[in-house]
Formats: C-alpha cells, sequence, structure tokens
C-alpha cells in the first residue's frame, strides 16, 4: 500500500498545484466567472462570523445562526450561508489574506478528492487506470474553476471520494476506524447537500443488499421474495414519490432563467412524464452545453470537457464489468447512486452552468469506471511511467484485503 500511496502524491502535488494557481487568479482577478454572487455571499458571511468569533459570539451579526442539532441533523432546515460561512470563518481570524487562504484550502480539499479517486483505480486496477481515471479532475478548467473559489463543491466532492476510499480499500488494522471516518465524511458532505440524502440512501442500500446475499446473509430465496413484493413496496410509496415530483417541478420553473437555461418549456409534473423525461435530462446535465448552445469561450471549454465525458462513459461499459468482478457490491453501489444522482439533478436542473457545478459531485464515477475500462485497451506512455508498477490488467492484478 505504501507504494501505492508515493506513486499518488504525483498525482496529488498537480492538481494542488493547478487549483493553487488557479486560487492566486481568482484571488487577483475577476476573470473567474464562479468568484462572484453565492461565492462572494460566503466570504462575507464567513467574515462576519469570524468578527462575532472575535467577540465571543459567533452569531452576534448574523440573521441566523447554527445550532448542535443542525450540526448532528443535517436534514433540518439552516441556511447554507451561515453554514458554509461557519465552515470557512476560522480563514478570517488568521492574519493577511483571508479570502486567499480559503480559496487555497478549498483547493487543497479538491486535490485530495483527485488523489482519493487515483488510489481507488489503482487498487483495482493500475496505476495507468489511476492516472487517467485522475486528469480529467485535475485539469478540467469548470472544476478547477469552482474549487479555488470559496464555492462548497470542493468540500462536498471531498467527503464523498473520502467515503468511498475508505470503504473501498480495506485494511484489516483498522476497518472500524474506516467506516466510522466514512461516516463523518458523508456526514459533512450531507450538511452541506442534505439534497444528496436519496443519493446516498439508495447507493449503501445496493451496496449492502449485494453484499448480504453474496455473504450468504441473504438467500438466493428471500432476495426473490423481497424483488416480487417490490412493485406493492413502490404503490405503498406512491404518495412519497409524487410529492419528489413535484418538488423537482417546482425546481425547475423557479430555475428556469438565465443565459445557459435549457428546456425550461419542459416541466415534468407527474411519475411518467418524469420518467419519460429522466434520460434528456441526464443527458444535458452530464454533458450540456451542447455544440448548439456555444456563445462564449467557457461554453466552448465546458463543451469540449462534455465530449470527454461522452468518451469516458463509453469506456466505463468495459470499466463497470472489470471492477464488478473484483467487488461486486460497490460496483453496484456506485452505479446505483450514479443513476439516482443523474436523474435527480438533471430533472431538477434546467441551466447548464448550475449542472456543470453539480456534476462535479458524480462525474467521478465515471472518470473512474472509465479510467479502468481506457487502460484495459489503450496504453499511454508518459506521464504514465512513474513507479515501478506502471500497467497491470485486470487480469494480473487482484486487490487483496492485507494490501
Amino acid at each position: 500500500m505504501r507504494e501505492k500511496t508515493r506513486q499518488a502524491l504525483p498525482v496529488f502535488a498537480i492538481a494542488i498545484f493547478v487549483r493553487g494557481i488557479a486560487a492566486v487568479v481568482t484571488t487577483l482577478t475577476t476573470l473567474n466567472p464562479d468568484s462572484t454572487a453565492d461565492a462572494v455571499g460566503f466570504g462575507n458571511t464567513a467574515e462576519t462570523i469570524a468578527r462575532g468569533l472575535r467577540e465571543g459570539q459567533p452569531y452576534l451579526y448574523t440573521s441566523g445562526s447554527v445550532d448542535l442539532s443542525q450540526w448532528l441533523f443535517p436534514l433540518g432546515g439552516v441556511d447554507i450561508y451561515t453554514l458554509w460561512g461557519t465552515f470557512l470563518a476560522p480563514f478570517w481570524l488568521l492574519p493577511g489574506p483571508s479570502g486567499f487562504y480559503a480559496r487555497l484550502g478549498n483547493a487543497f480539499l479538491g486535490a485530495f478528492a483527485v488523489y482519493n479517486v487515483y488510489l481507488i483505480a489503482r487498487y483495482y486496477h493500475s496505476h495507468h487506470a489511476g492516472v487517467v481515471a485522475s486528469l480529467p479532475m485535475t485539469i478540467y478548467p469548470s472544476i478547477v474553476a469552482v474549487q479555488s473559489t470559496l464555492l462548497r463543491e470542493a468540500l462536498v466532492l471531498f467527503g464523498i471520494t473520502t467515503a468511498a476510499r475508505l470503504l473501498m480499500i480495506p485494511s484489516k488494522r483498522r476497518s472500524r476506524f474506516s467506516w466510522a471516518l466514512a461516516g463523518l465524511a458523508l456526514h459533512v458532505s450531507l450538511l452541506l447537500r442534505n439534497d444528496n440524502v436519496v443519493i446516498y440512501a439508495a447507493a449503501i442500500v445496493a451496496a449492502l443488499a449485494v453484499y448480504a446475499v453474496q455473504s450468504g446473509y441473504i438467500s438466493k430465496r428471500a432476495l426473490g421474495i423481497g424483488l416480487s413484493l417490490s412493485p406493492v413496496a413502490f404503490v405503498g410509496s406512491l404518495p412519497v414519490v409524487r410529492d419528489g415530483v413535484k418538488f423537482l417541478a417546482y425546481l425547475r420553473e423557479v430555475r428556469a432563467g438565465g443565459r445557459a437555461v435549457y428546456l425550461p418549456e419542459v416541466i415534468p409534473r407527474t411519475i411518467l412524464e418524469l420518467v419519460a423525461f429522466s434520460w434528456v435530462g441526464a443527458a444535458y446535465f452530464l454533458y450540456a452545453p451542447f455544440p448548439w448552445m456555444i456563445a462564449t469561450i467557457p461554453d466552448l471549454l465546458v463543451s469540449i470537457e462534455g465530449v470527454i465525458n461522452v468518451a469516458f462513459t463509453v469506456a466505463a461499459v468495459w470499466g463497470v464489468r472489470l471492477l464488478g468482478r473484483k467487488n461486486a457490491h460497490a460496483t453496484i453501489g456506485l452505479l446505483v447512486g450514479l443513476a439516482a444522482a443523474v436523474v435527480l439533478y438533471g430533472v431538477g436542473t434546467v441551466n447548464y452552468g448550475t449542472g456543470m457545478r453539480h456534476r462535479q459531485m458524480f462525474l467521478w464515477v465515471i472518470f473512474l469506471f472509465g479510467g479502468i475500462g481506457i487502460s484495459e485497451h489503450v496504453r499511454f506512455v508518459w506521464p504514465f511511467e512513474w513507479g515501478r508498477d506502471t500497467f497491470s490488467t485486470s487480469e494480473t492484478q487482484t486487490p487483496s484485503q492485507s494490501d
């Protein structure tokens, strides 16, 4: 494991260097559009909370507060500016350019997420796969631009990928500790994006169900009975599902504005309409802006990213098969979580600027599967050569519990 960690350090170093440079640019100029609007609001709130901290009352100058119950139960109503501002406030207690320090902190978290994805791909396939999977996350202009600002996306992505790494790369010496850390990472991620609770729950339940069947805790007969009862469960959950559809329709209506809006007239209001539109919404969410939507240079850059996303999605077909042979329950969990995410966010998103930021939470799954699939069929040379184990296919490398 030490060898794999050592090979990951250059990936981490490059990722943080790229984001660090972007953080400097964001601090000194106004070229980054993601450093405006919400990012400015978060910074102002953090500064206000820090001023209250110096006087012993952190929320003295704010209109809201965050109590213990809201930290423990992230599904309750809380002002996101106050919550994320609390996370950022310590940077404003330091002497010097506090906003720059906060941007560097976000850059570090984003680089660590890249490191997590590299380690998972490296563990289940090869160093080559790790580099391919982490490369888009390292250099995508949209990802770097967001993760070098004061937006919360970097911490959310860090929490999700850290939990996945801790659960997918086992260690006999720290298994219980890893589970606790994974739970904490997901909890923090959920604090900042409580909309993801359904996605996390679907992924975890699917992974646990497959693991229970594989381990013999649930017999195939019991599984068959459970599946036969699923229509009954679906009918029983219809009121909740209808409420969810109404909420997504409401989101599309309130977000249907701005230069980057698309399909604003399409508002799925029934379950059947949602199902029919889900694949269209998912495609726009993952790959927009399409060529006919390009109006600016940033649009062109993000559109090129979308084309690369399509290539990784195609390659992911092979990656799913290869990873599924080695860790079926994790593979199913990732797939179910990804499917839930692209359907819910695809239906609820109507602006590709917003979609570009939100899809960063889930694109890493496609990059992981795609990186493994690409590495199984295509071998690159530099910079995939550092370290001793430069290329090993799924036929020759098998992860070990004691690794």
